[in-house]
């Protein structure tokens, strides 16, 4: 009778690639051969949720595990591995998740750099994505002199408050927040990156962060001046950036980020998600060198301005105000923008104070009266949340565009908005919702179709939150 230990080695690992952690424990206490032979796919992918096992994993990686000579009936399938390699444990993937309210106390940039560095040195190729809960101000800002190596992905869900009450930790352009993610020493490694500063209470649906993500001008984050001293040179190896619910996430920040001469010409993907310093109004500058570069840069694109709130509260004032913006710089209209820009880009969701018809490519004028009468998609929009994922796998480019109070300068009306995006591309997808009314499905080619606006704010306000 055969064993799993007589197959090839390469079938073995297939077979048992396939098992969980758990299993893959007991299989390796069955004898001393499935020891040895479930060492590699054990320590493929390693996920660490405390810092006292992130200790005893770096411990264990030290030590090479005692075990006699390999078997004859190993030996005779596996000839070419020395027992050395039969032992190695080498880590492809770790995922290592810590939170300040339990290892705040514990933790030091220095003893996290040593950890992680003894990860990196015995495991040459590991790519990890560390996770960050909490403020962490007594000791993220020592990474600056440390440095983590390595880590490939960074997920931080900061609690803005704990980090207001440590007065070292200043939120401002030249804040340790953005050097460490963005200067390319502390994390020499890092290509994505997610921030969210809002902890304990994280939003589940568009709807949930819009109600309470408000634009105020007059707030005094957003008038700072000053500008950011270290050049971002990490910008470089950037793939993804995710910035969301973040109000230090200012003007000067942003323009050197995406407006600088460092260009990042790796990244596929950027989500930018109430973030109330960025006023639709006074910040237009800022938000159309973002479009302008962002449009030709990225395959991904989410930028959610929030709702704008004027002492009045009156829409008719904020439509007068943005008007008399767009025309003293037209340049800066991201209806423009978009229109001129957008053509390439596969994901595109926008949130927009206002938008008008001049976001879609112009009507064309020639009618085929011979052509065949148009019918729905045949693609089906539920479930909304795989929508963007399905449409572009059968080769669609997807569109979102979310409006929260009216028209660009009162131009036309919104059923004018739904005519023209009836008549776009046939490779192209437009949901179109005006605040909480009726929405529309536009696909290129078919007839629209007519959804309440509340289905679509339940989705999920960013695809990296659900992740964490």
């Amino acid at each position: 009778m055969l064993s799993l230990l007589d197959l090839p080695r390469e079938l073995y690992l297939i077979i048992i690639s396939h098992l969980q952690p758990t299993d893959l424990t007991h299989l390796a206490g069955v004898t001393q051969d499935h020891y040895l032979a479930a060492q590699e796919p054990l320590y493929t992918d390693v996920k660490i949720t405390a810092y006292s096992r992130f200790v005893k994993l770096v411990d264990t990686l030290r030590k090479v595990p005692v075990v006699s000579t390999i078997s004859p009936q190993q030996r005779l399938r596996w000839f070419k591995l020395s027992d050395a390699q039969l032992r190695e444990r080498d880590i492809k993937h770790l995922s290592l998740v810590l939170d300040g309210s339990v290892d705040g106390q514990r933790i030091t940039g220095a003893a996290l750099s040593n950890c992680i560095g003894a990860v990196a040195r015995k495991c040459d190729n590991v790519k990890i994505h560390l996770t960050l809960n909490g403020g962490w101000p007594r000791w993220m800002s020592q990474l600056e002199k440390f440095g983590l190596s390595n880590v490939t992905e960074l997920t931080l869900i900061l609690d803005e408050a704990e980090l207001e009450l440590d007065g070292s930790w200043r939120w401002t352009a030249t804040s340790p927040l953005w050097d460490l993610l963005f200067c390319g020493s502390s994390f020499a490694d890092l290509k994505k990156v997610y921030v969210n500063t809002r902890k304990g209470n994280q939003q589940t649906s568009l709807q949930d962060s819009v109600g309470r993500a408000q634009s105020h001008y007059d707030s005094p984050v957003a008038k700072a001046t000053s500008k950011p001293a270290v050049p971002f040179y990490g910008l470089r190896r950037m793939e993804e950036v995710v910035i969301a619910h973040s109000q230090h996430l200012t003007p000067n920040v942003m323009g050197t980020l995406f407006g600088s001469d460092i260009i990042p010409q790796c990244l596929t993907k950027l989500e930018i998600v109430d973030c109330p310093s960025l006023h639709a109004l006074g910040h237009l500058t800022a938000i159309a060198i973002l479009l302008h570069r962002a449009l030709q840069l990225v395959k991904h694109l989410k930028l959610h301005l929030c709702r704008l709130v004027s002492r009045s509260s009156d829409s008719e004032v904020l439509s007068h105000q943005y008007t008399h913006k767009l025309d003293e710089h037209p340049e800066e209209h991201p209806c423009n923008i978009v229109r001129e820009l957008g053509k390439r880009i596969q994901h595109l969701d926008l949130a927009l104070p206002f938008v008008c018809s001049n976001i879609f490519p112009p009507r064309s004028k020639i009618s085929n009266v011979f052509a065949d009468k148009p019918d729905y998609p045949t693609i089906a929009r539920n479930p909304v949340d795989t929508l963007p994922g399905r449409l572009q796998a059968v080769g669609y480019k997807y569109r979102r565009l979310i409006c929260w109070h009216g028209i660009c300068r009162d131009a036309h009306k919104w059923h004018d908005m739904r005519e023209s995006a009836t008549s776009i591309e046939e490779d192209v997808s437009w949901e179109l919702i005006m605040g909480k009314h009726m929405g529309s499905w536009h696909v290129g080619g078919c007839l629209p179709v007519r959804f309440h606006a509340d289905d679509e704010l339940s989705r999920p306000f960013t695809e990296a939150e659900m992740e964490v």
